[in-house]
């Protein structure tokens, strides 16, 4: 498991730079590779992966009727609505942290709303896969931004399509397993055969 010191070090590491042990605010490249790394730590998990992704429902606060998303989303979807006892079609968006009614031009909410967030995850709890993809992306924005030496952002690139490849094949792998394992599909699958005769 990879930690934000571990990124601020390989991508100090391509400019000769010694590691450091603790994350020093005063060295003077710090703070940039920083701010690249929160950067590409929203930019990858706004893209929506299975680790990240959460069917929820959202109630209106008794008081003031009004319907907050969590603090740590990046997206809220309410693509999934009791709008009207209907499920389809929502006309109901995210306004900041609010929820916000396109049809009555209003945030007061009386129904729940059944909404897909995308949340942000911390960066040590990711997975190892994701932390690779980040950590590559942090480095290969931070050569391009300070250094953009040709032969080492090439082998960079390298990398970083290589471990977003395997991201990806693990996300595959995992939307595919989740989907098996709805009650619908997963019923079908065990009565598969079942009424089959075996002779053995």
């Amino acid at each position: 498991m990879m930690s934000e010191l571990d990124v601020v070090n390989d991508a100090l590491a391509t400019m000769g730079e010694a590691p450091l042990v603790a994350i020093d605010e005063d060295h003077p490249l710090v703070a940039g590779i920083r701010r690249i790394f929160k950067n590409q730590c929203e930019a990858v998990q706004a893209e929506q992966w299975w680790f990240n992704k959460e069917y929820i429902t959202l109630v209106p606060d008794a008081d003031s009727s009004f319907i907050y998303v969590p603090q740590d989303t990046i997206r809220c979807d309410p693509v999934l609505c009791t709008y009207h006892g209907e499920i389809g079609y929502s006309p109901i968006v995210q306004r900041g942290r609010r929820l916000y009614n396109t049809e009555t031009n209003a945030y007061e909410m009386t129904e729940p709303v059944r909404c897909i967030l995308i949340r942000f995850i911390p960066f040590v709890d990711l997975p190892p896969t994701a932390q690779r993809v980040i950590s590559l992306a942090t480095v290969l924005r931070f050569q391009q931004n300070y250094d953009a030496d040709p032969s080492r952002t090439q082998q960079i690139v390298l990398d970083y399509n290589i471990a977003r490849g395997t991201l990806m094949a693990e996300h595959t792998r995992n939307v595919k397993a989740n989907f098996l394992w709805k009650n619908g599909v997963a019923n079908k699958l065990l009565n598969i055969g079942r009424n089959t005769y075996r002779p053995f």
